[in-house]
Parts: C-alpha cells; sequence; structure tokens
C-alpha cells in the first residue's frame, strides 16, 4: 500500500451466531427460522487476522457473527459497510457453516 494510512479491505457476510444449550455455536434465527445475512468489513482498527470461512468475528455493538463468505473490497467504497471490531480463533461446526452456505443462495 504506497498511500499513508491506506490498508487493506475486505469485505464479509456474516450471519450472527449464538450458543446452544451445550455451548455449541448455531446461527441466530428469527421466529419464520430465518437468519439474517449482514454484511461488514475490516477497518483500521480491526483487530485479529481474518483465517477461513466458519471463523466467528465480533462486530462493534459486541454481536457474534460467523464469517460465510469474504472478498476484497476497494479501499474507496469502505465507507458503504460498518467495520468489524475483531476476529476470534474460534470457528463454527461445519455443519453451521453449511446451513449458512446454503441461506446465501
Amino acid at each position: 500500500m504506497s498511500k499513508k494510512g491506506k490498508y487493506e479491505v475486505q469485505r464479509f457476510t456474516c450471519i450472527p451466531v449464538e450458543t446452544d444449550d451445550n455451548g455449541k455455536y448455531k446461527l441466530k434465527l428469527d421466529q419464520q427460522g430465518n437468519a439474517k445475512i449482514h454484511i461488514w468489513r475490516t477497518g483500521k482498527h480491526t483487530k485479529g487476522k481474518y483465517q477461513r470461512p466458519g471463523q466467528l468475528m465480533l462486530t462493534e455493538n459486541n454481536l457474534m457473527a460467523v464469517i460465510i463468505a469474504a472478498e476484497p473490497m476497494a479501499f474507496k467504497d469502505r465507507h458503504s459497510e460498518t467495520p468489524l471490531q475483531r476476529f476470534l480463533t474460534t470457528f463454527v461446526d461445519d455443519a453451521v457453516l453449511k446451513q449458512g452456505l446454503a441461506l446465501m443462495k
């Protein structure tokens, strides 16, 4: 990156998660059984490193969400999405990731 203060921006498609009675992560569903898909991006102060889909992250409001997909984003477009606070080193089970991927289709 040549410009001062410029950083690499990635756009993440995420679904909020909650824990079940066994402490396992599951998608947070509404009364109709639907999950809400949200978009977040890396920000200048985002902590941690993105590793792969299925990874959990925290939003600036401490909402936990699972990353379903990631893609590069133009620096100039970054203000269209909310920055995330931090990447966690925790991942959801493959079944939860598959469920999230199915909801994106």
